[in-house]
C-alpha cells in the first residue's frame, strides 16, 4: 500500500515561500487553476453525462412507487422511486 502524502507533497517548489505559513498565496490572488485552464472554444461538452438522482428523502414521507408504503427514504430503480424493502441491492 502506498504511503500517505500531505498536501505539501503536491506543491511545486516554485510556489513555496520562505515563510512556511504563507504557502505562496497572497490575499489578493483569487485566480484559480480552472479559470486559467478554460476549455478550447471548439471543445465539446456533450461528452459528459449529466448527474442523475439516485436517492430521495421526504421528511413527511412519500409513497413507494413499487409497494405504496409511505416512507421517508426512497431510491431510484428502473426509473421509479422505491423503498429500501423493494430496492434490489
Amino acid at each position: 500500500m502506498a504511503e500517505d502524502a500531505s498536501l505539501e507533497d503536491f506543491l511545486d517548489d516554485s510556489s513555496e515561500s520562505e515563510d512556511e505559513g504563507d504557502n505562496g498565496i497572497s490575499a489578493g490572488d483569487d485566480t484559480t487553476e480552472t479559470e486559467s485552464e478554460a476549455p478550447d472554444s471548439g471543445a465539446s461538452t456533450d461528452a459528459v453525462d449529466p448527474a442523475v438522482t439516485t436517492y430521495a428523502w421526504s421528511p413527511e414521507g412519500a409513497a413507494c412507487d413499487e409497494c405504496g408504503e409511505v416512507v421517508e427514504r426512497r431510491w431510484t430503480q428502473d426509473g421509479l422511486l422505491v423503498c429500501g424493502a423493494c430496492k434490489c441491492w
